[in-house]
């Protein structure tokens, strides 16, 4: 069933003119098929897969400390279990791990709504969500720059697919639960941002076609990703996938490739700890081997990438996150330490494993209305993107202390100063 929403500005739309910087190379010569919450019947996939466009575009903006990401996110799972597997070990070994890195709620999705769009919006289920249009994401901050993009998923039966889930005969299972973009109306209501969202097979064609995106996002199916089965298969499968690119002179040309674990879902009432390893050749040598042990959540691959190539900021909780030591250093960023006086709270106390309130929490004081960005934030001189702050005018400054230029990440039990409060 779908939250209550009391929508804010629900009939605006924003405009996703694609910047002449991407050339677009489609896959398909088809027109776009319209597709809207599909069924999972046979036929209809076997229809919808017949026409159904994709895109791969490049592009080539320097970045300040490397030039393309590769993002992998794994399953639930401990960051104690997940440093201890032998795999996982040796990919360990030829990057950095992040030793204080949490998730920020429970149970996936929030996990995977958080790095696209800058929150979780008191996300605290699975269910099948619909992101209003008027929430943007890392696409328009990239699109805005002229930067190629694509998310790759496995299982996914054809580009552009929005169904629920997906019994992949020949790859696996696939929830949409897992796929980054999917639930977001800005993405998947634009027939060319749709044509991204692409099964994980079509990521080896655009290897071999030397046409992989700047930003770029893989999710594993159910199996590979150690939903449905543990940490041993799922570091052996991120270590068959990633080493072969590292040897891959093409795609690991000042690359960095950013593994994580959306959860610690072993535990529920452990703080949220995960793991984060960087590596690739963006990763200056001599850091090879070594720790980022600032504190970093799922907001700040999103914050990193924003700083890496100088893009503007969706204003909300990526504004505060801490940026990867190894991109501060090239931009200047200022690597911030917990603060017990603007937290409220020991950090040991936070645990970032329950959603507070928000538009998609099904507690009956949440929040249900999207709250406005706070577009007056501006970090390292970086502002808010212009096309978002004058979408959200006539709502900015209602919640002034809800998103705040801080790394201090609220939880369940330490809320939002304004949260009880709505915002239109």
């Amino acid at each position: 069933m779908l939250p209550k929403v009391f929508g804010i500005l629900a009939a605006a739309s924003i405009a996703a003119a694609v910047p002449a910087s991407i050339t677009t190379d489609s896959g398909s010569d088809s027109t776009s098929t319209s597709v809207t919450h599909t069924s999972t019947a046979t036929s209809d996939i076997a229809a919808a897969a017949a026409t159904a466009k994709t895109e791969s575009p490049t592009s080539n903006v320097k970045g300040a400390a490397f030039d393309r990401i590769l993002q992998i996110y794994l399953e639930t799972t401990a960051y104690e279990n997940a440093t201890a597997d032998p795999n996982c070990q040796a990919l360990i070994k030829q990057g950095i791990l992040l030793t204080e890195e949490f998730g920020v709620g429970a149970p996936s999705q929030p996990n995977y709504i958080a790095p696209a769009s800058g929150d979780n919006f008191g996300l605290n289920s699975d269910s099948f969500i619909l992101v209003n249009k008027n929430v943007s994401t890392i696409v328009d901050l990239l699109e805005d720059k002229g930067i190629s993009w694509g998310d790759y998923n496995e299982g996914l039966p054809y580009t552009g697919f929005d169904g629920f889930a997906y019994d992949n005969p020949v790859e696996g299972d696939y929830v949409r639960k897992h796929n980054l973009l999917a639930r977001f109306n800005s993405v998947m209501d634009d027939p060319d941002r749709a044509a991204k969202i692409k099964n994980f097979t079509l990521f080896y064609e655009d290897l071999d076609n030397k046409r992989i995106p700047q930003w770029g996002f893989v999710t594993p199916n159910l199996y590979n990703n150690g939903h449905d089965t543990n940490i041993t298969v799922s570091c052996n499968w991120t270590r068959s996938f990633v080493e072969p690119l590292l040897a891959n002179p093409y795609f690991n040309d000042n690359t960095v490739i950013y593994i994580t674990w959306q959860a610690n879902g072993q535990n529920p009432i452990a703080r949220n700890h995960v793991a984060g390893i960087l590596l690739g050749s963006a990763i200056p040598k001599e850091l090879v081997g070594t720790t980022d042990d600032a504190y970093h959540n799922h907001y700040s691959e999103l914050s990193s990438v924003e700083a890496n190539w100088n893009l503007h900021t969706l204003g909300r909780w990526d504004v505060g996150a801490n940026v990867w030591k190894f991109v501060a250093a090239k931009t200047g960023d200022v690597i911030r330490s917990w603060n017990e006086r603007i937290a409220g709270d020991l950090f040991e106390n936070y645990y970032w494993n329950q959603s507070y309130g928000g538009v998609f929490s099904s507690a009956v004081e949440g929040l249900h209305v999207y709250v406005a960005p706070n577009t007056r934030l501006v970090r390292h001189g970086r502002t808010v993107l212009p096309s978002i702050v004058k979408l959200w005018a006539r709502y900015c400054g209602k919640l002034p202390d809800y998103y705040r230029d801080i790394i201090e990440l609220p939880d369940a039990l330490h809320p939002p100063r304004a949260s009880r409060s709505p915002s239109a």
